[in-house]
């Protein structure tokens, strides 16, 4: 649809004065060049107000159609490609950097407020390159990571956490040989190991993708029960990594509800070969999630039963406890990505081609319904 049509189509939808539909056409030109026509799960020629036009049209007309405007003008929240390549660049100076000064500092015996002393010492170059970034999903972007910090060994950098015997041999060699150069000696057992492990991902919004316990079977769930599981297996991540590593799972983006549930289960998680620690580069704050009492109009259309398809809440669901009505685990985030909208936002962004509501964002799901082709 064209563009000029998809703008036309929206005015009468919203029955705009010629004034209004002069002011809210240029807001939402701006919104859609500057991030929201980068979508990239719309379908193929679909842009944001062709979408924005079909998803306002399900509702009725008047009041239900303005509530839904105004959310899209005032809660949603958009992180662009560009915004999250910031995210990942600032990881390494403003997360990891810092520590690994600090640790500098006690080894070479500099005062910690002396930074280019900490720098300039053979603790810290070593600490760099015995450092290990591993992707925990296909969102970690380890690409852009590597890109913007042009002084970490591509050797030393991973896009995943199930890493190869092949592979695991071949970053130890690179890295014995790195540090014999800096040292001027060949390091020996541990010293030839990686000493730190940082796990990459870029969004989580429930934390129970990352890690669950099920009280019933007392076992442990999730990418980081797993990673501690191959970090301790010497057929795995074990062979690479010393004993008592310090190991820093790392997030572009969280929200409160993931950083409380991984940080309250963390603690108890059994892990013999280290230290496992839990950093937030972009924390969504409490005032993000949809609140019943501030957002009660858009919350009536969100419990109206014509706006939700119940297959929706499928087995894959049940591990959040709740419907996926506000979001998967209630989530009830207005918060869309580039690549996708999360499951952890309200059902109405993200209703899938495949359902029976429209979507403002159509999200693609991993556990996806299969279609005749």
């Amino acid at each position: 649809m064209k563009k000029e049509l998809a703008e036309a189509l929206l005015a009468k939808i919203m029955d705009w004065t010629d004034e209004e539909k002069a002011r809210e056409r240029a807001r939402l030109e701006t919104f859609a060049s500057y991030k929201y026509d980068e979508y990239q799960q719309f379908s193929p020629g679909r842009r944001f107000i062709e979408s924005l036009a079909l998803w306002l049209s399900q509702f009725d007309p008047g009041e239900e159609r303005r509530t839904a405007y105004y959310f899209v003008c005032n809660r949603l929240i958009f992180f662009s490609a560009s915004e999250i390549n910031h995210l990942v660049e600032l990881t390494f100076p403003t997360v990891i950097r810092p520590r690994m000064m600090e640790l500098a500092s006690e080894r070479g015996g500099v005062p910690p407020t002396h930074l280019k002393a900490a720098v300039a010492t053979e603790a810290y170059r070593t600490l760099h390159r015995r450092t290990l970034y591993l992707g925990m999903s296909d969102g970690a972007r380890t690409d852009w990571f590597r890109r913007a910090n042009p002084m970490i060994s591509n050797e030393q950098v991973f896009h995943a956490y199930d890493v190869s015997q092949v592979k695991a041999a071949n970053m130890l060699g690179k890295l014995k040989k790195d540090l014999t150069k800096m040292t001027g000696t060949a390091p020996e057992g541990d010293a030839a190991l990686f000493e730190q492990v940082v796990l990459l991902d870029d969004f989580t919004a429930s934390g129970t993708s990352a890690i669950r316990y099920d009280e019933e079977g007392r076992v442990w769930d999730g990418k980081i029960p797993t990673i501690t599981k191959a970090l301790c297996d010497l057929e795995q991540l074990g062979s690479c990594v010393v004993d008592n590593a310090r190991v820093t799972i790392i997030a572009y983006i969280a929200s409160d509800q993931a950083i409380d549930h991984i940080n309250g289960l963390l603690p108890h998680l059994p892990f013999a070969k280290g230290r496992i620690d839990f950093r937030v580069v972009c924390r969504l704050g409490p005032a993000v999630p949809l609140d019943r009492m501030r957002d009660a109009a858009f919350f009536a259309l969100m419990d109206d039963d014509r706006y939700f398809d119940e297959e929706t809440d499928d087995e894959h669901g049940k591990v959040g406890g709740t419907t996926k009505r506000y979001g998967y685990a209630d989530g009830r985030l207005p918060v869309v990505l580039n690549h996708n909208t999360p499951n952890n936002s309200v059902y109405m962004i993200w209703a899938e081609d495949v359902h029976k509501v429209r979507g403002l964002f159509p999200r693609v799901s991993r556990h996806r319904k299969p279609q005749q082709p």
